[in-house]
């Protein structure tokens, strides 16, 4: 019972981060819970080493005595330390109003198990440090990622004279950028937010017959900034267009991922469009590979081929279903490709090239720090006999050549 009473309204809260908050709020939601629980799970195990009494609360009043008893020891204070836990997990990287508000409630429960008379000050002295011991133990376990907050790092080229009903704008809208690949209400909602805020931008939608890249070389030929609003492939052909014709490009995030929109830290079209109205211009590093371009990552091996299998699929069973069976036939029915590595040839199940160093998370690529290093993140995945194994080899360099078909996937 007591756990349930300790963590009740933690969770509440972390469950309305995370329902309500970006990324950034999610983290600090499963962070600030992780605390909570192993300050919980850390009290709970010093009141059986400990064994205090409770005080004797008989001269306390009626109005301020709780609505249970606790027959647990006195030290130290369970409620503290999760209450502290939670914040400390809370304060590693959340805005300053929310830290200071559950910092509060934190100091208020601590106040509270005094004040009731369930506990001397020296057992809520004792939760305060198992929930600071437990909220840097979370804080290593979940560090903070600036990136989630501010976008990756870019390099400022100044400032723009942008119109702020939007003039010269062309908004290149993807309405088959959602999960399924059929339009959708938020598609329609983006539009009509686009048009509210830029009512004298162009809007182009783009239709399942038309040729993306012609439409993209269009609207960035006529304008003088090209706007695009779906996912991270129709982005990956707006930059194409964008370079080509010398535009700025304003990404609008509308699709089923938005990778690289996330990691420039638009979580939303309004973010996106405050951008906009901000006119402060950003270059970024681009990949290229056999002359097309990519944003996110390239990669050649399985990975192209089950990209493959799932966009044919997806217009009939859906893109996630479709994901999920050529996931299974591609791990049914792969081949190692041969590739050259150092000058060595080699047999590899995966090659990953990223634009830019990922971060690396449990050994896989996760998000970038910076989108104007000048490197190519290379990862391959080695194929060894008689035992075919997964053999991380991994190197950053400014330039590099791919060894066979490269499939760019934004």
């Amino acid at each position: 019972m007591q756990s349930t009473d300790n963590m009740a309204p933690w969770v509440l809260v972390s469950a309305t981060l995370a329902v309500t908050g970006g990324p950034r709020l999610r983290r600090t939601a499963l962070r600030a819970i992780a605390a909570a629980g192993i300050a919980n799970a850390g009290a709970t195990a010093v009141k059986y080493l400990a064994r205090r009494p409770r005080p004797d609360s008989s001269a306390v009043p009626a109005a301020r005595v709780p609505y249970r008893s606790y027959v647990s020891s006195s030290f130290p204070s369970g409620h503290t330390a999760a209450a502290v836990g939670y914040a400390g997990g809370v304060v590693s990287d959340a805005p300053l109003p929310l830290s200071l508000l559950v910092s509060a409630m934190a100091g208020a429960v601590g106040f509270s198990r005094v004040h009731s008379g369930v506990h001397y000050p020296g057992d809520v002295l004792g939760g305060v440090a198992i929930g600071a011991v437990s909220a840097l133990l979370s804080r290593a376990l979940l560090p903070p990622r600036p990136e989630l907050v501010f976008g990756a790092s870019t390099t400022p080229v100044g400032e723009a004279d942008v119109d702020q009903e939007g003039a010269g704008v062309t908004v290149v809208v993807n309405p088959r950028g959602g999960d399924n690949g059929v339009p959708t209400l938020t598609t329609a909602d983006t539009t009509t937010r686009v048009a509210r805020q830029l009512p004298r931008a162009r809007i182009v939608p783009l239709s399942a017959d038309d040729d993306v890249a012609s439409v993209m070389d269009e609207a960035a030929r006529d304008s003088s900034v090209l706007a695009v609003a779906g996912g991270d492939g129709t982005v990956n052909a707006g930059a194409t267009a964008a370079l080509a014709h010398d535009r700025p490009l304003l990404v609008l995030p509308d699709g089923t991922l938005n990778n690289f929109a996330r990691t420039l830290g638009l979580t939303s079209v309004e973010i996106a469009l405050r951008a906009y109205s901000g006119g402060r211009l950003a270059r970024v590093d681009v990949g290229e590979v056999d002359g097309r371009v990519f944003l996110n990552t390239s990669s050649f091996g399985s990975y192209p081929r089950m990209v493959e299998r799932r966009d044919r699929w997806a217009d009939r069973i859906g893109k996630w279903p479709a994901f999920a069976l050529a996931l299974w036939r591609d791990l049914r029915e792969v081949q190692p490709t041969p590739a050259l590595v150092d000058g060595r040839p080699v047999k590899v199940w995966w090659a990953f090239v990223g634009n830019c160093r990922y971060r690396t998370h449990a050994r896989v690529p996760a998000l970038r720090e910076h989108l104007d290093d000048g490197r190519l993140d290379v990862r391959v995945l080695c194929a060894r006999s008689p035992f075919p194994g997964c053999v991380p080899w991994r190197t950053c360099c400014s330039r590099g050549r791919r060894p066979g078909p490269a499939t760019p996937s934004g």
